[in-house]
């Protein structure tokens, strides 16, 4: 793919910038109207006619011809500004793999009030924020109703655009789910337990991620009501009795992998799973799926984080060469985290994982055949996620759910405008919207493998061809590899 004209390739157009002969891929219908020269100018579209069609003041010619063009992709949850060094690099990576946009899914005061002045510091080259919530809704912020209503109160006049709840008790739940209606907020996150999924969608949650988490929601799923009363009447644990320091690194190994959390905490944990496995009922399912397409819960399943934490210690992510992205630390943490868990996971519990695995694209399929809203997220942040890489495994598993590579192709852009409301400015390539483009190889309706396939991107009217973005990639590999001259290495050195 050629580029011409007086703008050098990757800088700021000063003038339009046309994509010539490209095919304009229509992500509601899947329809392709070849041929067409998209004009760009101002950060926005401002035409797409016929191939050959005169255009004045143009500054750069990307010649597309037998590319496909498509809106940005965007993943939809992701803790990339919560990195303990800058983001920059992170967000790099995730626009050198045709990310423009992205949903922060846990934030805080700090970075609200960075968001405000234009401060985050993503970096030159970096999606588009396009959501982000307060703090955490936790027992620790929220411990009592009254708290949370505060705490969501807060949120609300610090500038947060959704809440997220995570492990509050039932009545706070519920009580924080109410107010965030009251006061125009998203609910969203994770399931409680003791709460009902049918009764959390009736009470406005808006997003589930992590498809519960998947426990959590199968509950519903399953068949055995005496063991969905007894999860139902079970309380949050009480935080451990450790100091800080300790406090802190079970928090960082609970981020890392949940389920070995989990197992640190009930021993019996996946013993539990396997019950809810044994139970699974289809037709549970599908009057879960009619009660949030009836209330409009949307789900999030973000299938890569879940893969990860089920498959710890497998080469697949411990030796991925894309490990060259990340620092020597955490790549270190996450293989102390992999060897805690080949030491805690017995055979029977892996096979029940196994099981949990083709159970979780079994239930997103069939949420997808019931019309249940959903959209693609990887979780960055999880162990052996890698940002940018992650939205690209997480298509894949989509994929293997059996979903088409249109419904996987419009989870990562026309599902997410409608469900920001920004479906006046993002979604599909029309005059009006926003030049946020990523080109394609190869016809992603066809194939959802061709959404791997990046020729170039354009991010505001900007653009980067194939070899910009490969260059994006290895300046942030370049990077680690300063700081760590083993950066290109699987990180064995583990701690113990």
């Amino acid at each position: 793919m050629t580029s011409s004209g007086t703008a050098t390739t990757g800088n700021t157009i000063g003038g339009r910038l046309v994509l010539r002969g490209v095919t304009v891929v229509d992500t509601r219908s899947g329809g392709l109207t070849p041929n067409q020269w998209v004009v760009l100018a101002g950060g926005r579209i401002e035409a797409i006619v016929p191939e050959g069609t005169a255009i004045e003041g143009v500054a750069q010619t990307v010649d597309a011809t037998g590319k496909f063009v498509v809106p940005g992709f965007c993943d939809m949850h992701t803790h990339v500004l919560q990195e303990e060094h800058s983001p920059v690099d992170s967000c790099t990576l995730m626009l050198a793999y045709g990310i423009t946009g992205i949903r922060h899914l846990a934030g805080s005061t700090a970075l609200l009030r960075a968001r405000a002045a234009g401060t985050l510091g993503m970096g030159e080259h970096a999606p588009e924020l396009l959501s982000l919530c307060g703090e955490l809704l936790l027992p620790m912020n929220a411990p009592t109703p009254e708290a949370g209503v505060a705490e969501v109160m807060r949120q609300k006049a610090e500038g947060a655009d959704f809440i997220k709840t995570i492990f509050v008790s039932p009545k706070v739940f519920f009580a924080t789910a109410a107010e965030a209606k009251r006061q125009g907020l998203d609910y969203d996150g994770h399931l409680s337990p003791g709460v009902d999924v049918i009764a959390a969608s009736k009470a406005g949650m808006t997003v589930i991620e992590h498809l519960g988490p998947t426990e959590l929601q199968l509950i519903a799923a399953s068949t055995r009501g005496w063991l969905i009363n007894l999860i139902l009447k079970l309380k949050p644990p009480k935080p451990p009795d450790l100091s800080p320091e300790a406090m802190k690194k079970a928090g960082r190994i609970m981020i890392a992998n949940p389920i070995l959390g989990r197992l640190n905490a009930d021993a019996e944990a996946l013993t539990k799973t396997q019950r809810l496995i044994d139970s699974y009922s289809d037709a549970k399912v599908r009057a879960m799926a009619a009660v949030f397409v009836a209330n409009g819960t949307w789900q999030c399943p973000t299938l890569i984080r879940n893969a990860t934490m089920r498959l710890c210690d497998d080469p697949t992510y411990t030796e991925s060469p894309d490990l060259r992205y990340i620092d020597k630390p955490t790549r270190a943490f996450w293989a102390s985290v992999a060897k805690m868990f080949a030491a805690k996971v017995p055979p029977g519990s892996r096979d029940t994982l196994k099981q949990l695995g083709a159970l979780e694209l079994t239930l997103t399929k069939t949420f997808d055949e019931c019309g249940v809203k959903m959209m693609a997220g990887s979780d960055f942040g999880g162990g052996w996620v890698i940002p940018g890489v992650s939205l690209h495994q997480e298509f894949d598993l989509l994929e293997q759910a059996g979903l088409t590579p249109l419904r996987i192709l419009q989870m990562t852009t026309l599902d997410c405008a409608e469900f920001l409301k920004r479906a006046a400015t993002m979604g599909t390539v029309e005059p009006g919207k926003a030049a946020n483009l990523v080109i394609l190889d190869g016809n992603p309706v066809a194939s959802a493998g061709n959404l791997h396939r990046i020729a170039g991107l354009v991010r505001e009217g900007r653009y980067y061809s194939a070899t910009d973005l490969a260059g994006l990639k290895e300046q942030v590999a370049g990077r680690i590899a300063v700081e760590d001259p083993e950066a290109h290495d699987a990180a064995d050195q583990a701690i113990a």
